[in-house]
């Protein structure tokens, strides 16, 4: 009798491992199908780190809710997570030829492995309507926000609550249209890599950040408080939580740490270092969006020259 059940228990353990084979091989490239991925974190988490032929990194228990957007920082249930305190340079020196998107999938709700063959527009245009969340209500619908940014003045409607980031972070950048970036390079994949590859040396020939400042958790848990100095330079508030205030130094909209260039810049760079594939389409999402136009203004979608595939 004992041994019938070990028999019956080994015999549901092969099965449970045949479909873990069967369903990572269908995903052929972790990320490149979202609605399969998230699904697979969900339901699967687990049984994805019992699959050797999933490439990627992944949750070994699903804390993201589905990668949302509350999910910044899930170095302490993923599979790589002990290399989320080492400086990235060394992790990814250890690990040649690896994306790092890809190493660290699914690490933070905007770390996705796109899969080894990019479209740099169709990706853009999928980021756009992803980061909508239900709350864009139309081109320039939102309030006209005003940023004092290292002595300039910008204004840009905040259509969307994370347009108060991304606007200045593309400007900061000089990734906006209208700054001396070809749209159309991003028809080719190659040349928009090669062309990312020569934005990030020159951030890091500008900047040089040392390796203990290019640590990914730091980075994770950084993102919210740009946000949060992002809204200072516009004056408004956004600090949601009392560490966020605190890292950020805000008190009030008058008492607060305005966001630097150099904020931005280390936050890209480190995009660069886990991969230009990544810094390019990062790149390409900031400069689908939105223009620089006369005035010290930033515009988005029809009032730019090039328009991504999406509704506005």
């Amino acid at each position: 009798m004992a041994r019938w059940i070990i028999l019956t228990l080994l015999w549901h353990l092969l099965s449970m491992l045949s479909a873990a084979d069967e369903f990572a091989e269908a995903l052929e490239h972790c990320g490149e199908r979202d609605e399969v991925f998230n699904t697979s974190l969900l339901q699967l988490g687990t049984t994805l780190a019992r699959t050797p032929t999933n490439p990627c990194g992944y949750l070994l228990i699903d804390t993201c809710s589905n990668l949302s957007l509350g999910c910044s920082n899930a170095c302490a249930t993923h599979s790589h997570g002990s290399d989320c305190y080492r400086p990235v340079e060394d992790v990814m020196a250890e690990h040649p030829g690896e994306d790092g998107y890809c190493y660290f999938n699914s690490v933070a709700f905007y770390v996705k492995y796109g899969g080894p063959t990019p479209d740099f527009e169709a990706e853009a245009a999928s980021g756009i309507t992803y980061l909508r969340h239900g709350e864009y209500k139309g081109l320039n619908t939102g309030p006209l926000l005003t940023y004092h940014f290292e002595g300039e003045v910008i204004a840009s409607h905040m259509d969307s609550m994370h347009y108060s980031y991304d606007d200045i972070y593309a400007y900061s950048l000089g990734f906006l249209q209208g700054q001396g970036i070809d749209s159309w390079r991003m028809k080719n994949a190659t040349d928009w890599i090669s062309l990312s590859e020569e934005k990030c040396k020159t951030i890091q020939q500008r900047y040089n950040f040392s390796k203990a400042e290019l640590v990914l958790s730091d980075w994770l848990d950084f993102n919210q408080v740009i946000a949060t100095m992002a809204c200072c330079s516009a004056g408004i508030s956004c600090a949601t939580d009392e560490n966020n205030r605190r890292l950020s130094g805000f008190q009030s909209v008058s008492q607060c740490r305005p966001v630097t260039r150099r904020d931005f810049a280390k936050h890209h760079y480190m995009k660069c270092l886990l991969g230009y594939r990544n810094s390019a389409a990062d790149m390409a999402y900031l400069h689908s969006r939105a223009c620089l136009l006369a005035g010290h203004r930033i515009g988005h979608f029809s009032d730019c020259p090039y328009v991504p595939p999406v509704d506005f």
